[in-house]
């Protein structure tokens, strides 16, 4: 599997929500069922500590789809700064890195 990359912009104190859909090189959804799918935030690539986990979910398996989802209290509990990213996915003892990149989080301007 091909690590692809794509950057993420998050509002901080937002609900955030991003789905994706992993696919092969020729095309075809990759079936993730039965897989464990894991997402972690972090100041830096070397990073012993996570800032945020996004909740990584598989809504439709069969067709390949991830979510990713921070609450707003997590997304408020990130400074604004640039973080990066990536996603895991678990099988038995294979492990899958499909996914990477920057996470953008602008400050909120409009507040309770």
């Amino acid at each position: 599997m091909i690590t692809g990359r794509y950057n993420l912009s998050i509002q901080s104190g937002e609900s955030f929500n991003q789905q994706f859909k992993l696919l092969s090189a020729n095309g075809n959804p990759y079936d993730l069922t039965g897989y464990t799918i894991q997402s972690k935030v972090k100041a830096d690539y070397t990073s012993s500590t996570a800032a945020a986990t996004f909740v990584a979910t598989s809504p439709d398996p069969t067709n390949g789809m991830i979510n990713l989802a921070l609450d707003s209290g997590s997304s408020a509990a990130l400074s604004s700064s640039c973080y990066f990213y990536d996603v895991r996915i678990i099988t038995g003892s294979t492990v899958y890195y499909p996914l990477e990149g920057k996470v953008v989080v602008s400050p909120s301007i409009t507040t309770n």
